[in-house]
């Protein structure tokens, strides 16, 4: 049998881009049916069993309310529900997720930094290549709008500081891609605590998993990618403006310093994924 964390990370690697609510859904949606079937009761189809997002942009979590939906059809009150469905989610991710029971049975579901590193490792596994053939800038044409610019240019100075950081001996890229374990990017300390712990950092992680959530909703609904996509650049601008990795850092500090890499590969996949595959237009890699 898997340990939790063999199946993230075997679920990380079915495809390109893993949104963290399918696997939290699809693992809910098991219990859910478990628990239904122990209970010799209807179980809830998947596309009803709700989760969302918490708001918060510094920690990752998730809400559901499907022991209130349960709570009517199973004839029980909705805390005791969540309790049980609360110790089995626990039971099978326990060292990815963390599981809380609110007032009225609400169902919080929090992801801890070992489950975040090995998602972020994940855009390094995949992205076997961290450029692609060369666009200038003068190959667009003038009619581009602002906003495409500037996520063009986000992108653009996510490559350069890539290369810089190949040039400068700071991260073997070649290396890293040939291991697939997220053990080869530090994101964790000693403690198992992720060592991306700036605001900075965590609101730009926020923002990777917000638009990959939105590449594979639980429902489907309409988007505006360009927006999405400048909500990312401007997370990535705030990052950048305090989180750098070019300083006295790289001697002191190299663990947080290939972390901080690790994180802007990962905008740098993100991003040329929206700008060609959403948008249609070219992921620049120098402006």
């Amino acid at each position: 049998m898997l340990s939790s964390v063999d199946y993230v990370h075997k679920k990380l690697l079915v495809s390109k881009y893993t949104a963290i609510i399918q696997l939290i859904h699809g693992q809910l949606t098991e219990i859910v049916s478990i628990y239904a079937l122990r209970k010799k009761n209807n179980f809830i189809e998947k596309k009803d069993i709700p989760l969302s997002k918490g708001k918060s942009d510094i920690r990752i979590s998730y809400m559901s309310g499907v022991a209130l939906q349960l709570s009517k059809s199973h004839n029980s009150q909705p805390f005791l529900i969540a309790n049980s469905i609360a110790f089995d989610l626990s039971a099978s991710f326990d060292a990815c997720l963390m599981v809380e029971i609110l007032p009225k049975g609400l169902i919080q579901i929090q992801v801890t930094d070992l489950f975040l590193a090995l998602w972020l490792q994940s855009f390094i596994d995949q992205n076997r290549s961290i450029e692609r053939a060369e666009v200038s800038y003068s190959d667009l044409g003038t009619a581009l709008q602002d906003y495409v610019f500037s996520i063009q240019y986000v992108h653009a100075r996510c490559c350069s500081l890539l290369r810089l950081a190949q040039q400068e001996k700071l991260i073997d890229f070649n290396v890293y891609l040939k291991k697939y374990s997220y053990e080869f990017i530090p994101w964790l300390d000693n403690d198992g605590q992720l060592r991306l712990n700036h605001q900075a950092e965590r609101r730009l992680i926020t923002s990777l998993v917000k638009i990959i959530d939105e590449l594979e909703p639980i429902i489907p609904r309409p988007l505006k990618w360009e927006g999405a996509a400048m909500r990312l650049a401007a997370a990535f601008e705030a990052f950048w403006s305090t989180c750098r990795i070019h300083d006295d850092l790289s001697a002191t500090a190299p663990e947080i310093v290939r972390a901080r890499i690790g994180l802007i590969a990962a905008t740098q996949s993100v991003l040329r994924f929206l700008l060609e595959e959403k948008l249609g237009i070219p992921a620049c890699l120098e402006l």
